[in-house]
């Protein structure tokens, strides 16, 4: 009986956790396997080891290896739990086969065969409980296949849009991209009109990316194509132009900006929150260090304010996000956008002639 109960509560554990992966709304994840195994288990000393290599494209390279090969492992792990959870069931009725099962070993070969739907065992079943017992664990082997075919299609769905935003900024910003390249970008290409759509866009993104990372727990781990970015670091760079912009023209209509500065740092703060990351002391930009980012805004048209004003604007709003931004970096491995890119690639001067 011990064993009989053993298998229906590891079994109910592994349908839950396979749910909570596949239609994740609404379920704690207490007693989930794929939150654990991603976060506490695997990701710590992946990420520990690919920190070690010096060469960014190689570092990338081996960081991009993990998500995928985390999805393969949870089906290996569901399938091996699940055919475990069977064999403890079929060992406890036992004598419900013919011939009756004689060791561990040949009940794992039985629910093995029922799950991956060999068709193959030595071991019949005689009475009609374990007879719908089997023909369950064949069904729930294919369910558990296609559930993870269905969260692959779940999570590409998730990643495309997400990683067209983020080349999209790293197109306005550079790669890395910083916050002062947006704004000299949207102004040396007389683009002032059409920076609310690209804020309202950048809010549209935060709210998505909000939704489908919480509720898929690997999806963060996966990392962008460009090696010197990631939505983390796209993310910190647009955070940094609004907190540049606001704090340079603090009176300006700046609505859509405004929106996605409060949900882009919701955002930031509520992963550190699901992380369980220890935030740092936010560090705080130096005297000449802002000077240069002015002598940017000014020539980009953006200093309504004194530089002493925008200074003390730029670091609270900067201070709402930092910590968690700089936290998360750490955390995801990903570079971290810097104040100004010099390396921006902006087109020729165009003759008028």
């Amino acid at each position: 009986m011990m064993l009989l109960l053993l298998g229906l509560i590891l079994m109910l554990l592994v349908l839950r956790d396979v749910i909570h992966s596949v239609v994740p709304r609404g379920m704690s994840t207490q007693f989930c396997l794929a939150p654990f195994l991603v976060r506490r288990v695997l990701w710590p000393p992946f990420s520990s080891l690919a920190s070690r290599i010096t060469s960014p494209h190689w570092k990338a390279e081996v960081l991009s290896l993990f998500a995928p090969t985390v999805l393969l492992l949870l089906l290996i792990t569901w399938i091996l739990l699940f055919t475990l959870s069977v064999g403890l069931i079929a060992w406890a009725l036992a004598s419900h086969f013919s011939p009756a099962i004689n060791s561990p070993l040949n009940a794992f070969y039985v629910s093995a065969a029922s799950v991956l739907t060999l068709g193959t065992s030595d071991f019949i079943a005689r009475s009609a409980d374990v007879k719908v017992l089997m023909l369950g664990d064949a069904l729930m082997g294919i369910i558990l296949t296609a559930s993870l075919i269905s969260l692959m299609f779940a999570l590409i769905g998730a990643i495309q849009p997400r990683e067209a935003l983020v080349s999209m900024i790293a197109n306005l910003g550079g790669s890395p991209p910083s916050g002062l390249a947006i704004l000299e970008t949207f102004s040396s290409m007389k683009g002032h009109a059409y920076m609310p759509a690209f804020f309202d866009e950048c809010h549209h993104w935060c709210a998505e990316v909000l939704e489908t990372h919480k509720s898929f727990p690997i999806l963060p781990y996966f990392r962008s194509n460009d090696s010197l970015t990631s939505w983390i670091t796209a993310l910190g760079a647009v955070l940094d132009s609004i907190s540049l912009m606001l704090g340079a023209d603090p009176a300006g209509d700046h609505f859509s900006a405004r929106m996605t500065y409060l949900i882009g740092c919701k955002l930031l703060n509520e992963f550190t929150a699901i992380f369980k990351l220890t935030l740092p002391e936010p560090d705080d930009i130096s005297d000449d260090e802002f000077h240069q980012l002015y002598l940017g805004l000014q020539s980009a048209g953006y200093s309504a304010n004194s530089e002493e004003a925008a200074k003390a604007n730029f670091r609270l709003l900067r201070l709402r996000y930092i910590a968690a931004h700089r936290a998360l970096c750490d955390y995801l491995v990903v570079p971290i956008p810097p104040y100004m890119n010099k390396n921006l690639v902006l087109l020729p001067p165009l003759s008028t002639g």
